[in-house]
């Protein structure tokens, strides 16, 4: 699963070039070391004439179909495996996918001395995307709800001796692809799938609070951990 991200680096050159946003999109973002569930959180989607937009997505999806007042499940991940049937998730895998930038994200590893968290990042610490599923849910007054959730699988042997799922981290050139209209859903199937090209790096419990948000959060823990 994924229940806690990153973005470090939130520059605005480098998210529209990374992610390909036209220069007019305005991004006023602050670095984020424990992006946890509820928060809103950038996004990549594609406007009505094919165009990349960036805007913020509230983290932890509302169906559609649902009251987003009285809707009480906090969907944050989505199982690549079922997107396709699962009734929370399906209409958006059809056509409410988007990219969620990301630098790294924590999982939680069983040791003697309890829970250790790990900060899971690219080799460099380089900005990547998630595979997300976004969705528009209406109030009862009539104003509208915006939020997403990420797909994850079976984990990499990297991350498996830390946990049994991991966030899709997309390849940059299946990146496109996920957000295309009309994909075919068994192309975007093949897309959901582990990577390995992943770094490890055990940091302090303070990422345990949610209300703590600093970058002391990513540094190594002293003396480092033998992780395996």
């Amino acid at each position: 699963m994924c229940g806690r991200f990153t973005l470090t680096d939130p520059d605005p050159r480098i998210l529209r070039m990374r992610f390909n946003v036209p220069e007019q999109v305005e991004i006023d973002e602050r670095p984020r070391f424990n992006i946890a569930p509820t928060d809103p959180v950038l996004a990549v989607r594609l406007g009505r004439e094919g165009e990349r937009r960036l805007g913020r997505l509230r983290w932890g999806l509302i169906p559609h179909f649902a009251e987003p007042d009285s809707f009480k499940r906090l969907l944050i991940n989505a199982r690549a495996e079922t997107l396709a049937t699962s009734a929370a998730f399906r209409d958006a895998f059809k056509w409410g996918r988007c990219l969620i930038p990301a630098d790294g994200f924590y999982e939680w590893m069983e040791t003697e001395e309890g829970k250790q968290p790990i900060w899971i990042t690219r080799p460099g610490k380089e900005p990547f995307a998630f595979a997300g599923l976004w969705s528009r849910a209406e109030r009862e007054d009539g104003t509208k709800l915006h939020s997403c959730a990420i797909a994850t699988c079976a984990p990499s042997a990297t991350v498996r001796p830390v946990h049994d799922r991991m966030p899709v981290i997309l390849d940059r050139k299946a990146e496109e692809g996920w957000i295309a209209d009309g994909a075919d859903p068994g192309e975007l199937a093949s897309l959901l799938r582990p990577t390995d090209e992943l770094e490890l790096t055990a940091v302090s419990t303070a990422v345990n609070n949610v209300k703590n948000d600093g970058p002391e959060l990513v540094e190594p823990v002293e003396p480092a951990l033998k992780l395996f």
